[in-house]
């Protein structure tokens, strides 16, 4: 494990600062510092070295990380599957209105009495061949395989919408991990500068003690401080260490120098348009319409249950003797004619499913209201959040600014002995805690971005990856939808639509 965690720094794999390059021996923290990160960080960075190339010491910004999720993400590979599956029931489902056809072998042995006065003599037997090929075409089915046909036509679409979500959910996954690295790097530096003063301090400190200008109260706040500080070291590094860990199950590979972000485009100017946005384009929203359209279709498919149909059907074979088998004996054997089959009694099933098939559609049209109101409580979250953050970051940012200021004036009046050891841990602590805010707070507002554009439908890569080629789910669909087809099926299709019943 230690030579793994070797080979990690090394590489780069380390933890590191945005503004750090390679890591050289004994650059980054104090001695006790390392020492620390060694024990809590050298398993992770050993497991991250292990399982993933080396990743060349370049920035990596967001734009990049999302395009390596896009690429190889197994999530959104898995999905895009289970669509390509979903394409086939259009297929399946066109298939019947097709001409099927079957090979039929038939072996037969028959023993009857000669006659009815001879039941107790004798009986005549006899064994008979029969081969032939079967043949069957619908022509009508009362519009049950034309409703069939649009119900998996909206479920294809509403698998695409289910698609868009899974595909917002890997870029959330990617640019939340990407900005935990971010936050706790800067954490990380704050920590590791805070190190650095109070072991200054301590030992100034000291040395006054040792001159007799301050007590032994002094030394021992100073030395709790520079504690304190170690041990939120010690917590910062195992923070990274999971945002790291986070990463790399988002994006495939370890995070290396990670370049700060800019707003995310796509964002809408206000509320309102947020609003019209998501309800245009939020794919959770279009699903539930694509699934309620889907399920109306099906009330009638079950209608069509009271309708007749009619099909061709013709089969051409050849029947003779098996024992003696002779060929020149088999007698061709043609057989055509139209099949009109009408239900007269159906034990209530047509009704049921017609029942069924109606609660189901109720269902799914109550859902497109609930999920639109769960869609305007996120809108409204998503922007409450934007707006919150924005302000809470350039409050941190103020806060940031006078909070050094105030450090370095109580430093320079410790100098001349106007302040006190206290003074100067306590300005210091406040410096250390306001720039963890301010990196918590640049943290939270761009994922509070990216939370507006998920919820209005714009977290995909169509906005985020505008110089990539976006994978097209309407590609597959299109080149299996005619998959075994006949010309005939427009002519089975218009007559299988003449008085289809509606939903």
């Amino acid at each position: 494990m230690r030579k793994l965690a070797k080979s990690a720094e090394a590489s780069c794999a380390s933890t590191v600062l945005p503004s750090a390059g390679c890591p050289t021996s004994g650059a980054v923290i104090g001695a006790s510092a390392r020492r620390t990160r060694q024990t809590l960080g050298g398993a992770v960075f050993g497991i991250l070295a292990s399982v993933a190339l080396v990743v060349p010491c370049d920035a990596e910004n967001l734009r990049e990380a999302l395009k390596s999720a896009y690429e190889t993400s197994p999530t959104l590979a898995s999905q895009r599957d289970q669509q390509r599956a979903l394409d086939e029931t259009y297929v399946q489902a066109k298939s019947g209105w097709r001409a099927t056809a079957g090979a039929l072998v038939q072996g037969q042995y028959e023993r009857e009495p000669n006659s009815v006065t001879q039941l107790s003599a004798g009986s005549s037997a006899g064994s008979y061949g029969y081969g032939a090929l079967n043949l069957t075409q619908p022509i009508y089915t009362g519009g049950r395989i034309l409703w069939a046909v649009r119900a998996a036509e909206a479920a294809v679409a509403a698998g695409r919408q289910d698609l868009r979500a899974v595909e917002a959910q890997v870029f959330y996954a990617v640019i939340k991990s990407y900005l935990d690295v971010l936050r706790d790097q800067e954490v990380l530096k704050v920590r590791q500068s805070d190190m650095a003063t109070l072991e200054r301090e301590a030992g100034e400190a000291k040395a006054k003690f040792d001159l007799g200008q301050v007590t032994r109260t002094d030394v021992a706040q100073a030395q709790a401080q520079l504690e304190s500080a170690r041990a939120a070291l010690a917590e910062a590094t195992g923070q990274l260490d999971i945002s790291r860990a986070e990463y790399v199950a988002a994006v495939g590979h370890p995070p290396d120098k990670l370049t700060d972000t800019a707003v995310l485009p796509g964002l809408p100017a206000s509320i309102g348009e947020a609003l019209d946005l998501a309800e245009a384009g939020n794919p959770l929203l279009l699903q539930s319409k694509e699934q309620a359209r889907s399920s109306k279709a099906l009330i009638a498919a079950a209608k069509a249950g009271y309708r007749p149909t009619v099909s061709l059907q013709g089969s051409f074979g050849y029947i003779g003797p098996v024992a003696p088998l002779n060929f020149r004996d088999y007698g061709q054997d043609v057989t055509g004619g139209v099949i009109l089959s009408v239900p007269i009694l159906t034990g209530g099933v047509v009704k049921s499913q017609v029942r069924q098939a109606t609660a189901k559609n109720g269902s799914d049209e109550i859902m497109i209201e609930a999920t639109r109101r769960e869609i305007i409580q996120s809108v409204a979250q998503a922007w409450s959040q934007l707006e919150s953050n924005r302000l809470a970051a350039k409050a941190a940012k103020a806060q940031v600014d006078a909070a050094d200021l105030a450090l370095r004036g109580n430093q320079s009046e410790y100098a001349y002995g106007l302040r006190t050891t206290l003074d100067v841990l306590i300005a210091d602590q406040n410096l250390r805690a306001a720039q963890s805010s301010l990196a918590v707070s640049r943290h939270d507002a761009l994922l509070a971005e990216a939370f507006v554009l998920d919820v209005v439908g714009r977290l995909e890569a169509a906005n985020l990856l505008p110089q990539e080629t976006p994978y097209d789910p309407r590609t597959n669909f299109d080149r299996v939808k005619n998959a075994g087809g006949f010309p005939w099926d427009g002519a089975v299709k218009a007559l299988d639509a003449f008085g289809a019943p509606s939903p």
